[in-house]
């Protein structure tokens, strides 16, 4: 059977730049600037494989958060204890909203900015990312001197443990801005990816300035980050394919597997013109570089969410008491014959052919929580992780 691409731009039907891509329960979601959206807010669009994609509708507008007016730009979201944090950029701040469902509807806990307004657009851009013992750290930072920002997050999602720190630091030259902050981890290392230049720049003959995506990396996730000067961009401007000021990436990571997506934003054969969204494969050396990013017309293969988990209840969940998961498999995938649930990577939980998955007695602490599945064929079926707090 002929394999089925899911093409660039995956998202033809509206212009969508500065794409976040997550994984959250059966689907895909891509949460833009722009992205079908008729007044001030934000909208999602969901696909079960990255190849079809359904416009759900705006999740977050404007009229209803008091504080902000225009300038809807460059979301972030993540989940935690069955709740989604949706962080966005309103009138040169950032603000955060929650929902029990990654397609909302989506209200504002705080009632002002998480970030307020500091200087030119320097409090735009953020990124949540919460590492494998639940600290949890926001970046941002759009500016012309070169730097980027970072703060640490309360397991509550909403308030600050910590001091804003200065994560990044690089002035190449007078012309230069930088934003677009987005981190991951993997194998220990943690990459910071950020765009620089200007969005609209389209390459020059003398200068190049037009807009690109380059990384650092770190052992923590408060740097320093290090970057090798002589390496390229890993994501440019390519002028005979027609892909101009490719950035504002995010990055998909398919659980159970060393496989790794980025999505990010490029003006297709313009550069004045709206920003489409695209999805190419980023690879890695031995040593945890990264390498420079081949886009293609093709995109990547579509993949369909072979298996789910899901908490029945929201947390945070209290310490001794039982914690329910609903565990499903998709029937593509064939049918489990052995299921189990891991907490932190310890096993906590073996079922046979579980679509229900009781975790007695959990102890206190922070936990990634996900659900690994055999089938008869002896295929091994793993689910996203959720974010969980037992207190």
């Amino acid at each position: 059977m002929d394999k089925r691409y899911t093409n660039n731009p995956i998202i033809s039907a509206a212009a969508a730049a500065d794409p976040t891509v997550a994984l959250f329960g059966g689907r895909y979601y891509i949460y833009p600037t722009d992205g079908m959206m008729k007044e001030p807010g934000f909208g999602a669009w969901s696909s079960p494989d990255l190849k079809e994609w359904t416009y759900e509708g705006p999740i977050l507008k404007f009229a209803d958060v008091a504080w902000a007016k225009k300038d809807a730009w460059a979301p972030d979201m993540v989940e935690r204890n069955g709740k989604y944090y949706f962080y966005f950029s309103a009138d040169s701040s950032i603000g955060v909203a929650v929902a029990d469902s990654p397609t909302g509807p989506f209200t504002d806990p705080l009632g002002r900015p998480l970030i307020p307004f500091e200087k030119d657009m320097s409090t735009i851009d953020p990124c949540v990312f919460i590492d494998d013992d639940g600290e949890t750290y926001l970046y941002w930072g759009a500016t012309f001197s070169g730097q980027m920002f970072m703060r640490k997050l309360n397991p509550d999602m909403l308030s600050f443990a910590g001091e804003k720190i200065t994560v990044y630091d690089c002035k190449p030259d007078e012309d230069y801005h930088c934003e677009g902050s987005y981190v991951f981890k993997r194998g220990g290392l943690y990459y910071y990816l950020w765009s620089e230049y200007i969005w609209c720049d389209a390459p020059g003959l003398y200068k190049d300035q037009s807009y690109r995506v380059n990384y650092a990396v770190a052992d923590t996730p408060y740097g320093p980050f290090h970057r090798v000067p002589t390496r390229v961009p890993i994501l440019s401007t390519d002028m005979e394919l027609g892909y101009i000021g490719p950035g504002h990436n995010s990055v998909l990571h398919l659980p159970g597997t060393d496989e790794y997506f980025i999505v990010y934003h490029q003006h297709d054969g313009d550069a004045v013109r709206r920003r489409f969204a695209n999805i190419d494969r980023l690879r890695f050396g031995p040593d945890g570089t990264l390498y420079t990013v081949r886009m293609t017309r093709t995109g990547v293969e579509a993949r369909s969410i072979s298996c789910y988990l899901q908490a029945e209840k929201t947390g945070p969940y209290a310490a001794g008491e039982s914690l329910v998961f609903d565990f499903t498999v998709h029937s593509e995938a064939g049918k489990p014959v052995k299921a189990r649930l891991l907490a932190g990577g310890q096993e906590v939980v073996r079922a046979g052919q579980a679509d229900r998955l009781v975790w007695e007695r959990p102890e206190k602490g922070f936990y990634k929580v996900w659900a690994e599945a055999e089938t008869a064929s002896g295929n091994l079926l793993v689910s996203a992780a959720l974010n969980v707090d037992i207190i």
